[in-house]
């Protein structure tokens, strides 16, 4: 019989704090997310990028509306996987100091043109989405108000939305066009505003922002990945976490597992710090931070390829906190399902990778178009999850995208590679290398989940 021995004091803490440590990152990651891009895109304007192309930076300060005049493309590089047939109104607000007035336009006056204004809360959660479909066609005022907020009297009657935190991201989306469409999707732009309700004094970000550990550039998952050890960018990790948790408490669903991380010592406070663990619990949660990036990151690769993957839900996870890790290291910002549908490739129609040095077509049948009542696109993304620059400065094809060739019988067939063809009107260029497509279909009708994706037939050579 052998006899096991018992593990120290230091090895049992050690053991726990890399389980929390792993919990935590899961559970965490989204919200540092989002309080890192914050921190970038709120920047005095002294710390901004500089170098960047007209339009192409999306940064202004906190509580203050900027209107993208351009649809993404590969310059920027903010936030990954961004659409490209958007024009996009985004503004950090930050409902502390009390509540903001949201002007939603008045959709009577654009006719046929989607738009819609989404709310996120500091998890990454789409807790609301204000346009055509339950605002008033004449436009109306919205008072947002944080989780302990108070309606003003003079604001009685208005229509209120409670937020979840205090910290809520407006990433407002315009439908447009090639660039004859540009102005008159910026006059819709023009109309949503964004002003402190009455008795509201702004004071400026929050302090999780004003103290944030290291410098906001790359998300922590990514630095790790690009080979910084685990020693040095976990710290940085879990100070953040600490400290955003400190003004972002949370569901209270979750405070039973917010209380457990505080057995080793993560616990939400402002005034949080690494050094004061012990040492066995500081070794423990940088292995369980290095776990949690390597299982994020894995979500999906373990089961058997397939040529797309529509994501089941995005946008409002309840207790899915690995789902929607997965979701904000692929791209922030998603949608709720109601709102639109995503679906992903990485491999083509036999289950091999996507490489733009093969040549693809995706063929859709004309009575079976993608399921979507607003628009529909097909986007490429680079390795690094950002658009590709290419010699025709196309990143997605759609069903507004002007010049494409159909076939006789109806079908739309889009040819996806490097290799630039005799014929570019249905050409997706891809890079010499890996890449990905993104699909979406905005207002999705009934049954999208279940309607099958045309998947990318390689061709001979």
């Amino acid at each position: 019989m052998t006899t096991q021995t018992a593990p120290s004091p230091a090895e049992a803490r050690r053991a726990l704090a890399r389980s929390i440590g792993l919990a935590a990152f899961v559970y965490g990651y989204p919200l540092t997310e989002t309080y890192r891009t914050c921190a970038m895109q709120t920047a005095p304007r002294a710390q901004r990028r500089e170098g960047a192309s007209a339009g192409s930076d999306v940064r202004a300060p906190m509580n203050t509306l900027h209107f993208a005049p351009r649809p993404s493309t590969h310059e920027d590089r903010d936030v990954v996987t961004p659409a490209n047939d958007l024009l996009y109104a985004m503004a950090w607000v930050h409902l502390a100091d009390g509540p903001m007035l949201l002007t939603v336009p008045a959709s009577a006056r654009h006719p046929g043109r989607y738009f819609v204004l989404p709310l996120y809360d500091a998890y990454t959660e789409n807790f609301e989405n204000l346009g055509p479909r339950n605002c008033k066609p004449e436009g109306e005022v919205v008072v947002l108000v944080g989780p302990d907020g108070q309606v003003p009297e003079s604001l009685q009657g208005h229509r209120v939305v409670r937020c979840p935190t205090n910290l809520v991201w407006l990433i407002g989306r315009i439908l447009v066009g090639d660039e004859s469409d540009w102005p008159a999707a910026r006059a819709l732009q023009a109309e949503i505003r964004l002003e402190p309700a009455p008795g509201t004094t702004l004071r400026g970000r929050p302090a999780a922002i004003e103290q944030w550990a290291g410098e906001p550039v790359d998300a922590m998952a990514a630095a790790f990945e690009k080979g910084e050890p685990a020693a040095q960018v976990a710290p940085r990790f879990f100070t953040n976490v600490c400290h955003a948790l400190a003004e972002a408490p949370g569901r209270v669903e979750d405070r039973g597992l917010v209380a457990w991380f505080g057995q080793a010592g993560l616990v939400p406070d402002a005034a949080f710090s690494w050094e004061g663990l012990e040492e066995p619990v500081r070794e423990g949660l940088v292995e369980g931070f290095a776990e949690g990036v390597r299982v994020v990151a894995a979500v999906g690769r373990n089961r058997r390829p397939k040529p797309w993957a529509m994501t089941p839900a995005t946008g409002r996870y309840g207790n899915e906190f690995l789902g929607r890790a997965r979701t904000a290291y692929l791209g922030l910002g998603a949608l709720a399902t109601s709102e639109a549908v995503y679906a992903a490739a990485h491999y083509d129609a036999v289950q091999e990778p996507l490489d733009g040095n093969r040549r693809y077509v995706m063929r859709f049948d004309a009575a079976d178009m993608p399921p979507a009542d607003a628009f529909w696109s097909v986007t490429l993304y680079d390795s690094d999850r950002f658009l590709y620059p290419n010699e025709i400065k196309r990143h997605a094809i759609g069903d507004r995208t002007p010049g494409l060739k159909r076939n006789a019988d109806g079908s739309l067939e889009i040819e996806v590679g490097h290799a630039r063809p005799a014929d570019t009107a249905n050409w997706l260029p891809a890079p010499a290398g890996r890449f990905y497509l993104i699909l979406r279909m905005y207002y999705p009708r009934e049954g999208v989940q279940s309607w099958r994706i045309p998947p990318l037939q390689a061709q001979p050579a």
